[in-house]
């Protein structure tokens, strides 16, 4: 199936300081991940990516390798630091984990104050940062994280896997969005 066409279908009309909460099956995830990215990336400037699935040099091969433009995005990559030798710079940052949560909003702040145009930032997987942190904790942070996008014009995108995301946190995070898609 086509995601890029549904997305763009579903998104036509949304402003670009909107803020989206998507959800998919698994066996979909990849796809209309990677769909959901070069849809954002065509409509932005430039983008932060909080990925919680890939590592940074995977991830930035994965985008080259689907035509993505990766000169205007930024990774807080929340996987790779304690696997790899590491370094900060470029466009990216390593974070010690999923679980730091407080490290992870403060880069988002600092990238998302100094970025220029319009802007977006894309939250690979909910689903797995619910594995490293509690419920409760983590919905706090993503208010908190919303509530900056907000203040700074900035757009988004929010990834969870439909059926095994807990379902206070999906609520909570569904009513600060501005729009719910299914695919």
């Amino acid at each position: 199936m086509d995601y890029l066409a549904k997305l763009e279908e579903e998104l036509r009309d949304i402003p670009s300081d909107h803020i989206i909460f998507l959800e998919t099956s698994s066996d979909k995830f990849l796809e209309v991940s990677l769909a959901a990215i070069k849809l954002l990336a065509n409509k932005n400037d430039s983008g932060i990516i909080v990925s919680a699935n890939r590592p940074y040099k995977n991830l930035i091969d994965f985008y080259k390798k689907n035509d993505i433009d990766v000169s205007k995005m930024f990774i807080l990559d929340c996987i790779s630091k304690n696997q790899f030798d590491t370094y900060n710079g470029g466009n990216v940052v390593f974070l010690e984990n999923v679980s730091a949560l407080t490290d992870i909003s403060l880069h988002l702040d600092e990238r998302i104050k100094i970025m220029n145009g319009k802007k977006f930032l894309f939250i690979d997987s909910i689903t797995t940062m619910l594995i490293h942190n509690e419920p409760h904790i983590f919905a706090r942070f993503v208010h908190s994280v919303l509530t900056k996008m907000r203040l700074y014009g900035t757009g988004g995108l929010i990834i969870s896997l439909e059926d095994r995301t807990n379902r206070e946190v999906k609520a909570e995070i569904a009513q600060l969005c501005d729009k719910v898609i299914k695919i």
